[in-house]
């Protein structure tokens, strides 16, 4: 994580004097700073933000149906509006960027950054999930007392979580990027390799239903290649499908 996009959105809670999430109200921030929130229809992005000479509008897809979502885009687009020092400037946000599926522009990644420090401040997610198992269930908790999505409170486990739990991302059948905390025994995943047909996830991708259920599976499927990779090793995998992007988000952790 952004060590500056992390410090931005901490001074911005501690400035507004906010202190639980039901506080964090998006439109109030973005009015305090003169700028304007709108829904449209979008066609090569899910979110934008346009600031110039003290004003400033983001917008969001219309299309975008699920409210964490829409929260964390215009989460993500303050993000650009803070990190930048408040400096005029265009930003146009897919949504590979804002779900994490694509990790290339630097900007994007920081803004992503600060709108999980803003939406799930480090300090209350521990204090929140101190104590408690990972299971199927403590995602859509987090995600409910968080107002988050899903994958966004499965990406700040991965960050922020005490249980071992490893998230890995992948597009067209692809390994795109792995996130894997200091808890989880396996530690390796090579960028780029194929989706294995031993995971579950597998199956999105050869066009069957995905299944939200959680599965048990070999840690073969998916660290065969890790230094401390053990034969028979069993995981917990359960599977986040992004349909309008051919991507699954999967979450593993130990039994």
């Amino acid at each position: 994580m952004s060590i500056l996009a992390k410090a931005n959105a901490k001074k911005l809670l501690k400035d507004l004097f906010l202190d639980e999430p039901g506080k964090i109200d998006l439109y109030a921030i973005a009015g305090c700073e003169n700028i304007f929130i709108e829904e449209r229809d979008l066609s090569a992005c899910e979110g934008e933000l346009v600031f110039k000479d003290s004003i400033g509008i983001i917008s969001v897809d219309r299309k975008l149906v699920e409210q964490g979502q829409k929260k964390f885009t215009i989460a993500h687009e303050l993000g650009h509006y803070f990190n930048s020092g408040k400096k005029n400037g265009s930003y146009f946000c897919s949504g590979l960027d804002i779900r994490g599926i694509k990790q290339s522009i630097s900007a994007e990644v920081d803004a992503n950054d600060f709108a999980a420090e803003l939406l799930m401040p480090e300090e209350w997610f521990r204090s929140f999930t101190k104590g408690k198992r990972f299971e199927k269930k403590i995602l859509s908790d987090i995600a409910e007392y968080f107002g988050v999505s899903l994958s966004a409170a499965a990406m700040r486990y991965a960050e922020a979580g005490s249980h071992p739990v490893a998230i890995i991302m992948s597009k067209d059948g692809v390994v795109k990027w792995s996130r894997i905390n200091n808890y989880f025994p396996f530690k390796f995943i090579r960028t780029g390799s194929s989706v294995s047909s031993s995971s579950y996830a597998y199956e999105f991708y050869k066009g069957e239903k995905i299944s939200d259920e959680v599965e048990t599976i070999l840690a073969d499927a998916w660290f065969q290649e890790d230094f401390n990779y053990k034969k028979d090793y069993f995981l917990f995998e359960q599977n986040i499908p992004m349909y309008r992007y051919n991507a699954v988000l999967t979450v593993l952790w130990e039994k």
